[in-house]
């Protein structure tokens, strides 16, 4: 189509220096594993170098994970303030009451430093390299050259195979193509990677709901629980139409996010003690006695009663 091809265009324009980069990755990668041993021919040299890419990425990455785990975690504890604003207008419809509203989640997520997009960082900054691979496997499919990538290499990676399916073959074409595409293997191959990011990516955001939960009847919960879903099943219908190469990448981006997530869970407090620790009254935060509880000691000893109060003991 006209259209598609055109934008494809304009976004290839946009992310050539990305591709430049990646297609340089690819070769250095390529180069290591084949000094290492392995068939510079061989699919595994650069199905290796593929996962190779996707472990810099997001060693590369680790700064702005660090920074989306910082802004779920301010969001959850600034959750309950919210929901005392939200309460605080619910049933005002009148534009100064809805600019007040918005004007108090405003400052209080600028005094807590949370930020309901920060889940979305990483994913934002690896879609551009992400659309720069599947120029360069696109390209190879074509016999275009990138950067690092020449003529000879890329010949080499066009034959290359994972398991039997060609890297630069996509999953729609290897029903169409036969056994130029691969045949039965061409399928299962990307049919399986599919499979395997499409239940990482479910898996990572059920986890990532279940530590960033707040309120299981509140709309964010509810976006979570739809997002768990639809955004894997999204990512799997357009990688039919991805070369096995990207699919790849994706399959093992997908898995690397699931174990980043399983740590995450370990190393930072869950939801349910955050929202506990935020929602405590601020005389529990401050040492306060509350109820029946002692009196807390000062310097290691007791607090001394008043000494009108010990007189009216006495005289009682």
């Amino acid at each position: 189509m006209p259209v598609v091809d055109a934008l494809t265009h304009a976004l290839s324009t946009l992310v050539h220096p990305i591709q430049l980069v990646v297609a340089w990755i690819l070769v250095r990668l390529h180069s290591a594993l084949t000094a290492l041993g392995l068939d510079p021919a061989g699919g595994a040299a650069w199905s290796l170098s593929i996962v190779g890419l996707v472990v810099i990425v997001r060693l590369v990455l680790v700064p702005l994970v660090v920074v989306q785990v910082r802004g779920m975690r301010a969001m959850r504890l600034a959750s309950p303030e919210i929901r005392r604003i939200q309460e605080k207008y619910r049933g005002k419809s009148d534009p100064a009451s809805r600019d007040a509203a918005r004007r108090e989640q405003q400052e209080l997520m600028a005094r807590t430093g949370a930020n309901p997009l920060a889940g979305c960082l990483p994913m934002l900054v690896q879609a551009p390299v992400l659309f720069a691979l599947y120029s360069v496997l696109s390209g190879i499919g074509r016999q275009v050259p990138v950067g690092a990538l020449t003529g000879d290499l890329v010949r080499e990676a066009d034959a290359a195979t994972l398991l039997g399916a060609p890297l630069s073959g996509t999953l729609a074409g290897a029903f169409t193509g036969g056994a130029a595409a691969g045949g039965l293997v061409g399928v299962l191959v990307p049919a399986v990677l599919i499979v395997v990011m499409y239940a990482a990516q479910v898996l990572t955001q059920r986890l990532s709901a279940r530590a960033n939960l707040v309120d299981p009847t509140s709309p964010l919960a509810r976006q979570q629980g739809t997002f768990a879903f639809v955004l894997p099943a999204v990512s799997a219908v357009v990688a039919v139409g991805f070369p096995v190469g990207v699919v790849l990448y994706w399959a093992t981006s997908s898995l690397w996010g699931l174990g980043q997530q399983l740590v995450t869970g370990r190393l930072v407090p869950s939801g349910d003690q955050d929202v506990a620790r935020a929602s405590r009254p601020a005389t529990a935060e401050a040492g306060e006695p509350t109820g029946h509880a002692a009196p807390a000691r000062v310097g290691g000893q007791r607090p001394q009663p008043r000494r009108g109060t010990t007189r009216k003991a006495r005289r009682g």
